[in-house]
């Protein structure tokens, strides 16, 4: 009689869960299992009763009580392991998933709950995999292929996830889903015409879906049509007034199109929604951030923190905006401001310690970086900003600069780095490589300017090309570069792990890491050794210290080669270190300015101030006192500020310098940039950090420099430029003979004219502007160091 009455109440319960009846249900499920604690569909259905309210935590015991009672049971096993997951509980959830899928290998409801736990695991090629598998079935469905699409979208194989989303529209052709998942595909490529067309299929078929209207709005904002972008933003919003980022984009774009009683309209009703005024506009200030729209984001930033004070993360964004204008008053202030809140708070202590190397007080700023390490020893960026500072300071040498990196590798980058043989690699030694580009800077970045010269000469025979792009934008030289990748992937969000197993599984050779210690630079994924050969090069020009780091690209040169100043081995290029094209149309004024323009012999330095160490500062002034009628331009963050000015000047006066002779310029535009070259007679290098992009740019505007090397290649990249161009004569051995060759070329005018004459033209001549030969030159190194790796493999 009682299991008569026991399943009676199992049938009604689940008819009640049907309807989501879940307190009906819930009552008879309780009276099931005190009839018969053995009955685990009893407490299988407390547990869909706990999730259908959001008691994950509840479910994940009764689930758990269920599969106790019945272990074979799949479908058991696979809702416990979905709900663990959804608890954070992921490993123990993956080892139910795993049990579900030996029980029921061929269940797709299984297989997918199985691929979302690698998802949560951060293991997305797992997940990939899996999902191949459910596609693979007989009669697979078109939420399949997008699940898989979603997954190859996060992986950055975005022309993978544009086949599954199209898989999934060919199957079923009226699923919102599928097109929804299409168009953001379209939209991430800058497909703008696909996407428009794929918007107007999901109009027809979810016409008032928040979703529909929200997608609209991306769409009319990427095509610069704020005030369309409004109004889809504000249907959106209409339709789920719920949600906050549907509320935050809607008055951004009334902001950009000029409608403020709407947008403050907008952002009442975020207060309605229990959102405080500064938190909408640090969000809107971080959205603007993320964008490079630093006027915007400044105007936000400020207004939160007008409105609250205490708001710690707007000073702490607004600080990296006014680091990023360079506005170098506001960033110590803002620094001091919240130190005062916060003493220990790592950013502030960050910035500020930025703000001490961009007015040249490299000391000052190491002292705050050594203190940000005793309190978080953990900090990477606090090394690396330590490593940028000494590659300024005068007063670090080569062993100091290597000394922090390895010490930086020691506690942050060897702990994260992954055995692997690479056992399986095919290791013949003349095959086709597969060459991985790392970089955040294939956009219009000097960077980008060193690397888009070659590309379209690289023998694809010989080299199969993978760029790894992290940033989320994409302009004009994005799409320049991408035109000749053999494969693109877009992996800005990809987290390191899941990073380093696609480029693993991309089976890549040799990996080029271009950021090194830069904004955007990946620096844990290359600690993970995702490739069996490993290359630094461009971005970060010293030592990574990283044992995962195999070589480090360099000019050639018998000081660099010697290799005690990094953890790496040298691999010079025969020529140069990097090669450019056309830099600009700005023309070469005749002559020697100073004579043209009846002016003053003019020294300058046109790299950012922060370069110039106090042995720099000390030669440049020897020169000043002995020109006295001389001057001599510089450029610094807040050129233009007053008491910028005067704090600049005082390191001169210290050294007998009348403040007359100088003249401190901030950023200008880059036409602009260039033509001032024309008011140069002599560049000053400075040093130990010479000038890399800038140099290039001083020989391309006719304007010779002088240059004293140093110990690391930083500070002997001004010798690598000369020397390509003739001007041998330029590159002195001491402090005294820097002074020395700066003085004698401004009295010998003649000399000089003779030094400068054709110099463009030398430089067209030159390896820096042969960019066939750097593809050359580039094909040889990487099929040399692979020759190498295949040898010690071998023995």
């Amino acid at each position: 009689m009682s299991s008569v009455k026991l399943k009676h109440l199992l049938t009604k319960a689940g008819k009640a869960i049907d309807k989501m009846d879940y307190a009906s249900a819930g009552a008879l499920f309780e009276q099931a299992v005190t009839l018969s604690p053995q009955a685990h569909q009893g407490w299988y259905g407390l547990g869909k009763v706990a999730a259908g309210i959001g008691q994950a935590d509840t479910a994940a015991t009764f689930f758990g009580h269920a599969v106790q009672l019945q272990p074979e049971n799949a479908l058991y096993r696979q809702r416990l392991g979905e709900t663990l997951g959804r608890i954070g509980q992921t490993k123990d959830g993956l080892a139910h998933l795993l049990a579900a899928r030996r029980l029921a290998p061929r269940d797709t409801g299984v297989l997918c709950s199985l691929s979302g736990g690698y998802v949560q695991a951060g293991d997305w090629h797992k997940a990939k995999s899996i999902l191949r598998e459910v596609v693979r079935q007989p009669n697979p469905q078109s939420a399949h292929y997008c699940l898989l699409g979603l997954v190859c979208q996060q992986l950055g194989e975005l022309d993978e996830a544009l086949a599954a989303f199209k898989r999934a529209t060919a199957l079923a052709p009226r699923y919102p889903d599928a097109w929804l998942s299409l168009c953001h595909l379209y939209k991430q490529k800058n497909m703008l015409d696909e996407a428009i067309d794929c918007l107007q299929t999901l109009f027809s078929l979810a016409p008032t879906a928040a979703s529909t209207y929200d997608l609209a709005g991306d769409l009319a904002w990427a095509r610069g049509d704020t005030l369309e972008a409004a109004k889809f933003f504000g249907q959106a919003a209409d339709s789920a007034p719920e949600q906050v980022d549907v509320q935050a984009k809607l008055a951004v774009a009334l902001v950009m199109s000029g409608d403020a009683l709407a947008a403050i309209d907008t952002m009442t009703r975020l207060h309605a929604l229990d959102v405080d005024e500064d938190w909408i506009l640090e969000k809107l200030g971080v959205m603007f951030t993320q964008k490079y729209w630093t006027p915007m984001a400044r105007e936000s930033l400020e207004m939160a923190i007008e409105r609250n004070p205490d708001n710690i993360n707007a000073w702490n964004v607004l600080l990296a905006v006014y680091t990023r204008s360079g506005e170098s008053e506001k960033i110590h202030k803002a620094a001091d401001t919240i130190l005062e809140k916060d003493p220990d708070n790592i950013n502030a202590l960050l910035h500020l310690a930025t703000w001490y190397n961009d007015q040249g007080r490299h000391d000052e700023a190491l002292a705050l970086l050594d203190r940000v390490r005793e309190r978080q020893p953990q900090a990477q960026t606090a090394y690396s900003k330590a490593l940028w500072s000494q590659l300024s300071t005068s007063s670090a040498s080569a062993a100091d600069i290597l000394s922090v990196a390895r010490a930086m590798d020691e506690r942050i980058f060897r702990p994260q780095l992954r055995t692997n043989s690479f056992a399986s690699r095919d290791r013949d030694p003349e095959r086709r490589l597969r060459i991985g580009w790392l970089s955040s800077d294939m956009r219009r970045h000097p960077v980008s300017a060193f690397i888009l010269p070659f590309l379209p000469h690289i023998d694809h025979e010989a080299l199969e090309t993978f760029i790894y792009y992290n940033f989320s934008e994409e302009d004009d030289i994005t799409q320049e570069i991408k035109s000749y990748a053999d494969h693109w992937r877009t992996v800005a969000g990809i987290g390191d792990d899941s990073l380093a197993k696609l480029i693993e599984g991309d089976e890549i050779d040799i990996l080029i890491d271009l950021n090194g210690f830069t904004d955007g630079g990946r620096s844990s994924v290359v600690a993970r050794k995702p490739a069996p050969i490993q290359v630094s090069w461009l971005g970060f020009p010293g030592t990574s210290g990283m044992t995962a780091m195999d070589y480090i690209i360099i000019p050639p040169d018998p000081v660099l080669e010697k290799g005690d100043w990094c953890s790496e081995t040298p691999w010079p290029l025969p020529d140069c270190y990097g090669v450019r094209t056309k830099i600009s149309d700005a023309a070469i004024e005749p002559g020697l300015p100073c004579e043209r323009l009846q002016a003053p012999f003019t020294f300058a330095c046109l790299n950012h101030f922060r370069k110039a160490s106090e042995k720099t500062i000390e030669l440049w002034s020897r020169i000043l006192i002995q020109l006295p009628e001389a001057r001599l331009i510089l450029v610094a963050i807040g050129g233009k500020d007053d008491d910028t000015i005067r704090y600049f000047s005082g390191k001169f006066e210290r050294y007998g310098v009348d403040p007359r002779q100088l003249a401190f310029r901030g950023y200008v535009p880059k036409l602009q940039y260039y033509e001032s070259y024309n008011e140069i007679d002599l560049g000053l290098d400075p040093f130990p950090y010479n000038g890399g992009t800038t140099g290039y740019d001083s020989i391309w505007m006719g304007t010779p420099f002088v240059t004293w090397p140093g110990e690391h290649l930083c500070a002997r990249m001004g010798k690598a430029i000369l020397e390509n161009v003739g001007l041998h004569e330029l590159v002195a051995d001491s402090a005294d003979a820097y002074v020395d060759i700066a003085v004698r070329l401004a009295h010998d005018h003649e000399r000089l004219k003779t030094l400068r004459s054709g110099l463009r033209e030398r430089m067209l001549a030159s390896p820096l502007l042969d960019a066939p030969r750097m593809a050359r030159s580039l094909e040889t190194a990487f099929q040399g160091m692979w020759r190498r790796w295949c040898e010690s493999k071998t023995k």
